[in-house]
């Protein structure tokens, strides 16, 4: 008996609580989630993923179905008719011990949030015993951080006045969760600063740049928070100190925001400690500081993606899961043999779930971004292109959730990311179409970073489209496309000096090299190899003096490729035939 399988669109409802049912499901490929309806509205109560059975109680009695599920991105669902299953059921080997175990694992489910929902509410009243109970396993856990920190210094956190808030008691309120966590001291600010929900590029950057004038009346803080508190809780921001590396991975923006409920529901307080510790761009030496303490709170929240309070709202679970995903990020460039990374992506695609129905924006977008800047840095640490291949599949989805009229240099950004991905796929699989697509994602983004307005911009992505080029103009074996390439890195370099921005001004003589060396080897003898010998050499000493050993090994192996050239022409033979990229490049 051959199963149905449907394709259901995102959003689409499979079936609705109330009704007849019919069938049971198996989810194929996608995620379902399951939501019942609450006094507040729809209650998220499961998300399935590939092989989990849904609806399968019904096959055994006649009641309507008591969820609502729906496809929570594009799915392919099976059918299983009710003598589908009872047919496997019986010819099956170990089928109904299968079911059973999947039943009572569901029913743990059930009875591990009745246990948190006591929990809360013997908290909520008071309750001596459970009071008693948490404080000394907080005191216990603490201590025992304590002893580990105690030669190490306190992160200030600058918390601004919430907006609408009166009196000052749920900015208050929300200094108290952070009340004797480790490593952190909170300062309440009188100052208040303002964003407005969705607010655009220059809104956002507006809003951040009064922060920074906070940051720079109050040097001895390491960070600000602010934000809004409202009906269904905190919004919040966060503007640290330090500058932080825009190229990894969980590094905080204009974008990047916090929602916790107003009740501060648990896990609301190591949410919040985690997020800002996070947050941090400690330039002092404290980082090593910073990932203990993060480390330390990231142990609390162990079992975060099984499942946040039901009580939370969508918008809540997708920030906190976003902002522990960042956290998660951080935790994987510091260490990188850890077991973050895969944590970090099963924490970001979960917060990618829970956006909000027909709503694709530049929250879901910065979800996107960090999980493929995340997914490159891992393609860079194994050589894997499967993390590549993901990661241009989540640059373009966060592409399309802008508009670029209204995010402008997000847009344009993601685009030079993108094209920079697609070359590094290309340099690991070879293929002129990714290189293709990889120039008109390079010249969109040169849209926006103009040389006048955006130089530092515009000189990154010169430098990205030159080395795209000269890759190209290798495959195709086209002087012009070469000479393009040469061209673009010299205007790359313009804005690139050595005194300022050495690693940039070596990255791109190196390219720029590697360019003048691939025309002299396709122009057969007509042009020069001095000056590629030149810059390559150039670039060279420059990664020895600054340490950058695995640049300069990179680049010692591009001035072999060039001696070896220069040594067939003085023994007038012909170079042979030359396997694709047979340079290696340094990146930026």
């Amino acid at each position: 008996m051959e199963a149905e399988e449907k394709t259901f669109g995102r959003d689409e409802v499979i079936f609705r609580e109330g009704e007849p049912s019919a069938n049971a499901y198996m989810v194929v490929q996608g995620h379902v989630e399951l939501t019942r309806r609450g006094a507040q509205g729809p209650v998220l109560v499961g998300l399935l993923g590939p092989l989990d059975f849904f609806g399968e109680t019904t096959l055994f009695d006649d009641t309507p179905y008591d969820v609502t599920a729906r496809a929570a991105e594009k799915s392919r669902i099976r059918v299983v008719t009710r003598p589908m299953m009872i047919e496997w059921l019986n010819t099956e080997p170990g089928a109904a011990q299968r079911i059973g175990g999947m039943l009572a694992e569901r029913l743990r489910g059930v009875h591990q949030l009745i246990l948190e929902q006591a929990e809360r509410q013997a908290v909520n009243r008071g309750s001596a015993l459970g009071g008693i109970w948490s404080l000394l396993k907080k005191w216990l856990s603490r201590k025992r951080l304590d002893r580990r920190i105690e030669a190490g210094r306190t992160f200030t956190i600058g918390l601004c006045t919430v907006n609408n808030d009166v009196d000052g008691a749920w900015t208050r309120a929300l200094a108290a969760l952070l009340d004797a966590e480790p490593g952190i001291s909170i300062q309440i600010l009188p100052n208040s600063l303002q964003i407005e929900p969705g607010a655009d590029q220059q809104q956002a950057a507006a809003a951040h740049a009064g922060a920074r004038q906070i940051l720079s009346r109050q040097t001895d803080l390491d960070l600000v928070i602010w934000g809004d508190v409202h009906a269904d809780g905190y919004s919040l921001w966060f503007t640290p100190q330090g500058k932080g590396d825009e190229e990894r991975a969980g590094c905080f923006g204009p974008f990047t925001t916090l929602e916790i409920p107003g009740d501060q529901e648990p896990p609301a307080a190591d949410i919040l400690a985690i997020t800002l510790l996070a947050a941090l761009e400690p330039n002092d030496g404290r980082a090593t500081e910073q990932a203990m303490l993060l480390r330390a709170v990231q142990a609390r929240l162990e079992g975060l993606l099984a499942g946040l309070p039901v009580t939370w709202t969508l918008e809540q679970q997708r920030t906190a899961l976003a902002c522990y995903g960042h956290a998660l990020a951080y935790l994987c460039a510091v260490d990188p043999t850890g077991p973050w990374i895969q944590q970090a992506v099963e924490a970001y695609r979960a917060a990618l779930l829970r956006s909000q129905p027909d709503y694709r924006g530049i929250d879901e977008a910065q979800i996107h971004k960090h999980l493929g800047m995340l997914l490159a840095a891992q393609s860079e640490r194994t050589g894997d292109p499967a993390w590549i291949e993901l990661a241009v599949a989540e640059f373009k989805s966060a592409i399309e959730c802008l508009v670029p009229a209204r995010y402008p240099q997000e847009w344009a950004g993601l685009q030079n990311r993108l094209g920079l991905a697609l070359y590094k796929l290309d340099m690991m699989t070879g293929s002129s179409d990714l290189l293709k697509e990889a120039l008109v994602a390079l010249q969109s983004a040169l849209q926006v970073f103009t040389r006048h307005e955006a130089p530092d911009r515009w000189a990154d992505v010169m430098h990205n489209l030159a080395q795209v080029l000269q890759v190209y103009g290798d495959h195709m074996k086209s002087t012009d496309v070469l000479e393009r390439a040469i061209e673009t890195a010299r205007a790359s370099l313009e804005l690139r000096p050595l005194a300022r921005v050495p690693l940039a001004w070596a990255a791109s003589m190196n390219t720029l090299g590697t360019a003048l060396f691939m025309l002299a080897k396709h122009s057969k003898g007509k042009v020069s190899l001095d000056e590629a010998t030149e810059t390559i050499n150039g670039a060279l000493e420059v990664y020895r003096q600054i340490g950058a050993t695995r640049l300069a090994e990179v680049t010692e192996k591009n001035l072999v490729h060039l001696q070896k050239l220069a040594k067939r022409r003085q023994a007038g033979t012909t170079a042979p035939s030359q396997a694709q990229h047979w340079f290696e490049q340094d990146g930026d």
